[in-house]
């Protein structure tokens, strides 16, 4: 089932953002530019891993948090990436660009509900040799 993920950060998340969560979890994942610079794909040889679409600054705090479910402070932005299924490796790259940019994330399966998938900074350690790399 594809996967929809909100990333609430600080700051804008960027390629640079983008292109280093991915290279953390397989250093081999593929990148390409999306509509003229609005977004980066992340892939494998096998296709898409998740599509990081640019981030929007959060104008209303108040309405951002009443649709995502979760409290979003006033000066956030809204970064959408979005994964063809649930694959981990996805999952990997999200909770990466998560713990480098200061953010959380809301993960939202396709249909359904937004669901908090951590409601704090991800503190996890960052991934070493070839964790998440497919085969």
């Amino acid at each position: 089932m594809p996967r929809e993920y909100t990333v609430v950060t600080p700051e804008p998340v960027t390629a640079v953002d983008g292109a280093r969560a991915a290279a953390e979890i397989d250093p081999y994942l593929g990148l390409g530019k999306l509509w003229n610079g609005g977004g980066l794909q992340i892939a494998t040889d096998d296709g898409l891993v998740l599509a990081i679409v640019r981030s929007t600054y959060v104008e209303d705090p108040a309405d951002a948090s009443v649709l995502l479910g979760v409290d979003v402070e006033a000066g956030s932005w809204l970064t959408e990436a979005y994964a063809p299924g649930t694959d981990p490796v996805s999952d990997a790259v999200v909770q990466a660009l998560v713990r480098n940019t200061g953010g959380r994330v809301v993960v939202e399966a396709v249909p359904g509900g937004p669901r908090p998938a951590t409601a704090a900074p991800v503190t996890a350690a960052p991934a070493t040799t070839d964790e998440g790399a497919r085969s």
